[in-house]
């Protein structure tokens, strides 16, 4: 099954006034005043929004933002992120809607100027959302003609504006989410060998168990952040020769870098997920982290890296590939079908 792109619709479905409601994904990082810390989701939205614009659609843009408690909760507002929007989109008519659905909503919908956008307020203000409820996402339907799933960070999640909406709309994958697909791809389909996997960060629930399903595919796992404090093998079966960084305080250390640098430049595929250190508590935290990402964007491996803390992280150096997706990322790589990508096939298709 290949997912539905938008740029293979051609121009006649999207014309001049067609609404088309697009999931986007502005969960993005913010300070303690309200300043968005890193707007890369957003810019790596804005070739879609234009693709849009350009043939003088209304686009209708949704998106989550932390996580509320199913209602309104003002610290999670994505206001900053509509005044941001507006700096990015100088030249262009952009809208804030104060509830995500609704006869107000649909009616200021309905009286967009052609071209323009329009960002609801957070979908997760609704408890429906994270529930996948039908209901609301028919309201969130009614809002577009057709849909298009931009949002490779919360692809895998189904929920009502990733997934449901699908049911009532043609579905397409936006330009940022072929693109994240086509990338990632290199890493899923046919790794050129060695393929290396380089993971890290603090939530080991979740990645334990991918990353023991990714060593028995990848020839070389490097282990570090918490969850290779936390590191049980557990004869787990694999393909992988495993090495955990042993010195885990604040960052991992030179002589662990020294160890990982041959891997790492011996390899063809290199796929990356989670810093290495807690640069978040502090940058000066993040020299190991560095050292690393220092010796792959100057290797000649196809370089993948996972969205999220981990492109924060290693902000600035040059990779094959940044992925806008943090846990999506993740998941799509271990081999994980994900529902904001399996819900955009041809009618038809199983």
């Amino acid at each position: 099954m290949k997912e539905q792109q938008v740029a293979d619709v051609g121009d006649a479905p999207i014309k001049t006034g067609t609404r088309v409601l697009v999931r986007v994904d502005y969960n993005v990082p913010m300070t303690t005043d309200g300043k968005i810390s890193d707007d890369k989701r957003m810019v790596d939205s804005l070739p879609t929004i234009r693709y849009l614009l350009e043939r003088g659609a209304k686009v209708i843009l949704c998106s989550h933002f932390g996580r509320p408690e199913g209602k309104p909760e003002p610290q999670y507002s994505l206001r900053p992120v509509y005044q941001h929007l507006q700096a990015l989109l100088p030249n262009v008519t952009v809208q804030f809607a104060e509830q995500t659905v609704g006869t107000a909503v649909e009616q200021q919908v309905a009286t967009m100027p052609n071209g323009s956008v329009l960002l609801l307020e957070n979908t997760r203000f609704q408890p429906e959302e994270t529930a996948n409820d039908a209901g609301f996402a028919q309201q969130l339907a009614r809002l577009g003609e057709i849909f298009v799933n931009d949002a490779f960070g919360a692809a895998h999640r189904a929920h009502a504006s990733t997934v449901g909406v699908a049911d009532y709309l043609p579905s397409y994958a936006g330009l940022l989410m072929a693109r994240e697909i086509a990338q990632l791809s290199q890493v899923t389909a046919q790794p050129k060998r060695p393929f290396t996997v380089i993971i890290g960060g603090k939530k080991v629930a979740d990645k334990m168990p991918l990353a023991r399903k990714l060593a028995e595919r990848a020839d070389y796992l490097l282990v570090g952040g918490k969850i290779a404090a936390d590191w049980q093998d557990d004869g787990v079966k694999r393909r992988a020769k495993i090495f955990i960084a042993p010195d885990q305080g604040l960052d991992i250390s030179m002589d662990t870098v020294a160890t990982w640098r041959p891997i790492i430049e011996s390899s063809k595929t290199i796929f990356w997920n989670g810093p290495l250190g807690q640069f978040d508590v502090d940058p000066a935290n993040g020299n190991g982290t560095r050292a690393v990402a220092t010796i792959v964007s100057n290797s000649r491996a196809v370089s993948v890296v996972g969205g999220g803390d981990t492109a924060a992280a290693v902000k600035g150096f040059k990779f094959t590939h940044v992925s806008t997706g943090g846990g999506a990322a993740l998941e799509f790589v271990e081999g994980t079908t994900l529902p904001g990508i399996a819900c955009l096939k041809k009618k038809g298709e199983k």
